[in-house]
């Protein structure tokens, strides 16, 4: 993953951003409700019989400030039972565990999962982060059924990205920095490998932007809708104008994918 920084998610625990306002103008649904969909739910469900130990990690570079306060208070939005445990790493996990806690979410430099402890399960946060968007972006376009939609970057993300939105039914098309990472993709999965990547973005009105960069306005086709969990994140004033929606936001909609789907790993069984 991305490591964040805490100016990124400076605004989270107090959802500054209200993120559930901004999803239900350009999608039609909350956080939670898209999460219950990336999820495969098929119904609300009331999470507060869910307790979730959110573990701070030190290793690598350290702990992001701030980092597992804001995934607490996203996980409390969505109605479980959240909070912080006074020890980090082994300790914290620990503390989770005999805490009696359901799940225990944790990230270091490289991975961020959400681990279900009734279950032995983990959801991790390059799914979580590419099925939401891909939600996102499949309910602002009232569905991918046939459409072209361009993915962005080659990773961790965009490479779940590529699986879940040919299953969604999208004629997908890919490009990165690196254009033997997109071949790649192109010959696991059947899709459309494309070097060009501002030719690219000028054609599709549907983009998937899991890349660590941004692109300028003048390139985006007027309408579009770019779903873009790449950080850091922006679009200059053209852009803005240009696009149809941008759905973004620094954390939320991964985690409460994570959340949510590892919950229903549970709830699958009843």
């Amino acid at each position: 993953m991305t490591r964040l920084t805490p100016d990124m998610i400076a605004g989270v625990p107090e959802d500054k951003i209200d993120l559930d306002s901004a999803l239900m103008r350009m999608c039609g649904t909350t956080v939670k409700g898209m999460a219950i969909q990336a999820a495969g739910m098929e119904e609300d469900y009331d999470f507060s019989s869910f307790k979730v130990a959110v573990v701070p990690i030190t290793s690598g570079l350290g702990v992001i400030g701030g980092f597992a306060q804001s995934v607490d208070a996203i996980v409390k939005r969505l109605g479980m039972n959240s909070y912080v445990t006074k020890g980090t790493d082994v300790q914290g996990f620990s503390e989770g565990i005999r805490d009696g806690a359901d799940m225990i979410m944790m990230a270091d430099d490289t991975m961020f999962i959400a681990y279900n402890v009734r279950e032995g399960k983990q959801t991790n946060n390059s799914w979580g982060t590419a099925m939401g968007y891909s939600v996102c972006l499949r309910n602002a376009a009232g569905g991918l059924e046939g459409k072209d939609v361009l993915v962005i970057g080659a990773g961790f993300v965009g490479t779940e990205a590529v699986q879940i939105l040919k299953g969604m039914g999208a004629n997908v098309s890919v490009t990165d920095i690196i254009f033997e990472k997109a071949q790649a993709l192109e010959k696991r999965f059947g899709v459309k490998a494309v070097k060009d990547k501002e030719e690219a973005i000028s054609k599709h009105k549907l983009i998937l932007n899991a890349a660590p960069a941004s692109f300028p306005g003048r390139i985006m086709a007027e309408g579009c809708i770019v779903s873009t969990p790449g950080v850091p994140h922006e679009f200059d004033e053209e852009g803005k104008r240009r696009a149809k929606a941008i759905i973004h936001d620094p954390l939320e909609i991964g985690t409460a994918v994570m959340a949510v789907n590892s919950a229903f790993y549970s709830l699958k069984k009843h």
